[in-house]
């Protein structure tokens, strides 16, 4: 399915990309933490944002499906006249698609209509020449070896940086750290909350959907974390293998994955013992720390980061919580505030 072109205001491309892009300093003070050094990106403030994926504003009946997809490239500035042009699969290869400049700023802009849960890849030709898009930070490698920019849309769901034995670990842990195992959730998915979606939860359900937003962050806006959980999983691994070793690791009960985490938060000797390697990784409780922050924020953002499905984790909170003056009504009404299909907000566009 190819993509269309659409059109966007100047004020919007402005408004999202002028914020990041409008700088004077020569420092790489966004080099995340080294792994940009040396790239133009590296003097941009959060590089990871482009191209803009954002909703389908346009009213058509099927927008809730759709992003729109804004591709940004910034003109040097003793060369406003460059010559830009999108070249993608999903515009079809043998047809490139030119960025027109935005007003008289050095910003060249081009927007797309993209079906959500896709990943693409993309490349600039710049005065005739084929090259990465210089901002985005993101890279896909095809087979034959080709490295190539990428994006992906909300709801994407494949994984990106983890092996399929780093996700099956990562989404265990993530279950025994999230509050969705008492009889009372399974009573909400069991009554078909979200119209009745119940296989849907089934199929997504939110260690799953928690599993996937962590690899998909850290492919963006956390990827400085990536290589904590490269050299974690395996000594977390290796931990449980040792500890349990007629199970495989996925198996393991929640009281004996608690045990883990108190482990990990206090360093103790036990784990050391039993496999965790302080000069690959000193600081087991930091790890922890930051798994907790990355599984509790993706359990309840927003479904288009990939890690609340179905609104499931919304769900939950407006079924526990309720009003002192009124406990038949919820205090999370979250349905009020996000828009069609999970809720019924005329106004809200994501």
């Amino acid at each position: 399915m190819f993509a269309a072109v659409v059109q966007k205001e100047p004020d919007y491309v402005l408004s999202h990309c002028a914020k990041y892009l409008a700088r004077d300093n020569a420092d790489e003070r966004h080099s995340f933490f080294g792994s940009d050094a040396g790239q133009a990106r590296a003097r941009i403030s959060e590089p990871w944002r482009f191209p803009i994926v954002d909703a389908d504003d346009s009213g058509a009946t099927d927008a809730s499906e759709w992003n729109h997809v804004t591709f940004i490239y910034r003109a040097p500035d003793d060369r406003p006249d460059i010559s830009v042009q999108l070249l993608t699969p999903c515009l079809g290869l043998h047809a490139p698609a030119a960025l027109n400049p935005v007003d008289d700023s050095l910003y060249l802009a081009l927007t797309l209509r993209i079906p959500k849960g896709r990943r693409h890849r993309y490349r600039f030709i710049v005065n005739g020449h084929a090259q990465l898009d210089p901002i985005n930070p993101q890279t896909m490698t095809t087979p034959q070896y080709e490295i190539w920019s990428s994006f992906w849309t909300w709801t994407y769901n494949e994984p990106i940086n983890l092996e399929r034995w780093e996700m099956a670990l990562v989404r265990r842990m993530t279950n025994a750290l999230l509050p969705f195992q008492g009889r009372e959730t399974r009573n909400l998915i069991e009554r078909g909350l979200n119209d009745g979606n119940v296989t849907h939860f089934f199929r997504m359900d939110i260690p799953a959907g928690v599993a996937n937003y962590i690899d998909n962050i850290l492919a963006r806006e956390e990827r400085h974390h990536l290589h904590s959980y490269r050299l974690c999983l395996p000594m977390i691994d290796r931990v449980l293998r040792k500890r349990h070793p007629s199970v495989e690791p996925v198996n393991v009960s929640d009281p004996d994955y608690k045990a883990l985490f108190d482990d990990m938060k206090n360093r103790s000797p036990k784990l050391i013992e039993d496999g965790w390697d302080p000069a690959t990784y000193d600081s087991p409780g930091y790890f922890l720390y930051v798994l907790r922050r990355h599984t509790w924020t993706g359990a309840f953002s927003h479904p288009k980061y990939g890690g609340n499905p179905g609104g499931l984790g919304w769900a939950f909170l407006g079924e526990t919580f309720r009003t002192t003056a009124d406990p038949t009504k919820t205090a999370f009404d979250w349905t009020r505030a996000v828009e069609a299909p999970l809720g019924k907000s005329t106004e809200y566009r994501g």
